[in-house]
């Protein structure tokens, strides 16, 4: 009598263990799970972004995107990264110059 009982709640048990929550998508495998301490060159980075439990992550940091592709995830507390955040918001704030005039190859061609 008392494994009719016990087996129905096992299989219920067991399926809500393999099935996979409602509402939960796989954003912890794009989470950095330490922080580097090197210094960053700012020549490297061309952006970065910060995570936290707000993007569904445990640990709160930066992460830096390389010209290359590649992501790096620094302290948010440490002032070296401050100064790289304060350098790439700056580089956001100015649009690129364009250069002015013709280029020597033009003033060739024109001659």
């Amino acid at each position: 009598m008392a494994l009719r009982i016990l087996l129905p709640l096992l299989l219920l048990a067991a399926a809500l263990l393999l099935l996979p929550a409602e509402g939960v998508d796989n954003v912890a495998s794009d989470c950095c799970l330490k922080t580097s301490r090197k210094t960053i060159p700012s020549a490297w980075v061309k952006s970065y972004r910060i995570q936290g439990p707000e993007s569904g992550c445990l640990l709160r940091a930066v992460v830096f995107t390389t010209k290359k592709e590649k992501k790096i995830c620094s302290s948010l507390t440490s002032p070296a990264v401050q100064k790289l955040i304060r350098s790439l918001e700056e580089k956001q704030k100015t649009p690129p110059q364009k250069p002015q005039g013709r280029s020597k190859r033009q003033k060739r061609k024109q001659a």
